[in-house]
C-alpha cells in the first residue's frame, strides 16, 4: 500500500483503514504533493456513513481534524465543512438534522 491508498482507506473508512494508518507512520509527515483530493461525493459518502450508524460524532470529528491537519490532502472543495466538523465547539455540535442539512447541500454539487 502507498501513501494514496493509504489516504484513501483512511478517509473514505476502508476495509484496511487500520493498516493504512500503520503504513501512513511510516511516510514523512509533510509533503509537498498533494496525493489525495477530497470531493464532494467523498464527503457525502462520509456523512452518509454518520447518518446511518457506521460512525459516530466522534468519528467524524477526529476524521476532519485528520483531513485538515494533513499538508498530502486537496480538500479545499470542501473545506467549509471539513471546518465545521473539525471544530464543533464554535460551529455547534454534530447532530442528525446538522448533516442531513449538509448533504442537501452537497448534493447540489454532485
Amino acid at each position: 500500500m502507498n501513501r494514496t491508498e493509504a489516504l484513501q482507506q483512511i478517509i473514505t473508512f476502508g476495509k484496511q483503514r487500520d493498516e493504512a494508518f500503520t503504513k501512513l507512520v511510516k511516510c514523512r509527515y509533510d509533503s509537498d504533493i498533494e496525493h489525495f483530493v477530497l470531493e464532494h461525493k467523498i464527503l457525502a459518502d462520509v456523512l452518509a456513513m454518520y447518518i446511518n450508524g457506521s460512525i459516530s460524532g466522534d468519528d467524524l470529528e477526529e476524521w476532519a481534524n485528520f483531513v485538515e491537519c494533513r499538508d498530502d490532502i486537496n480538500y479545499l472543495a470542501v473545506e467549509d465543512y471539513i471546518y465545521a466538523l473539525a471544530n464543533p465547539e464554535i460551529m455547534g455540535d454534530i447532530s442528525q438534522a446538522k448533516i442531513n442539512q449538509m448533504l442537501v447541500v452537497l448534493k447540489e454539487h454532485l
